[in-house]
């Protein structure tokens, strides 16, 4: 059985935590190696790259086929959702951490990853409390919060880099499965802290 390996990051303006898009990479580790190598000799990072035509050849030549690698981008739009959530609370004169915030939006999110992922790691008999995702510190407290092992950004980070950035600019590779859980995770957490 091949090693399962698993990249994440976000875009939009992490600094700010503006995160509208986060990605997650999931896949056999022979796969992602092998996809990520096609892309040149060193890790792909969007921004490092020059040029449209250049940015537009990476995004062109990512696929992924459900199968032995899987691209889920999730649209975000956390700093609205906790703008509107802070908003409410002062008006209702009721106040949380942040750290309580995130950690309750965090375990929101995980609760809507868990069937797309645990449907490819069935495939692959592997256990989602194995999951080791390599990121960097954008996304940390997530990985964290979630219960999952983090490493060093890796092949799989790389990819979730362009997945990411390329839904941030109206764009996807092939076979990338896209889910919009901003309406749904800010009125749950409207419902939760109001």
């Amino acid at each position: 059985m091949d090693k399962i390996v698993a990249g994440m990051d976000v875009s939009g303006d992490p600094e700010s935590g503006n995160h509208k898009f986060m990605a997650i990479v999931i896949g056999t580790d022979e796969s992602i190696r092998a996809l990520t190598k096609r892309l040149g000799p060193e890790p792909v990072h969007m921004n490092r790259i020059r040029g449209r035509d250049a940015k537009n050849a990476v995004i062109d030549a990512v696929t992924f086929d459900g199968r032995n690698r899987m691209g889920l981008c999730i649209r975000l739009e956390k700093k609205r959702t906790f703008s509107r959530l802070q908003g409410a609370m002062k008006r209702e004169r009721e106040f949380a951490s942040s750290k309580k915030l995130s950690r309750a939006y965090h375990a929101l999110m995980r609760n809507h990853l868990r069937e797309p992922l645990e449907q490819f790691l069935r495939q692959h008999n592997c256990e989602a409390h194995r999951l080791d995702f390599q990121c960097d510190y954008d996304c940390s407290r997530f990985v964290d919060d979630c219960g999952w092992m983090r490493s060093r950004p890796g092949s799989a980070h790389a990819l979730a880099d362009i997945l990411a950035w390329s839904n941030n600019r109206g764009r996807e590779p092939r076979g990338a499965v896209r889910l919009d859980l901003s309406g749904l995770l800010e009125g749950r957490m409207l419902k939760m802290f109001k």
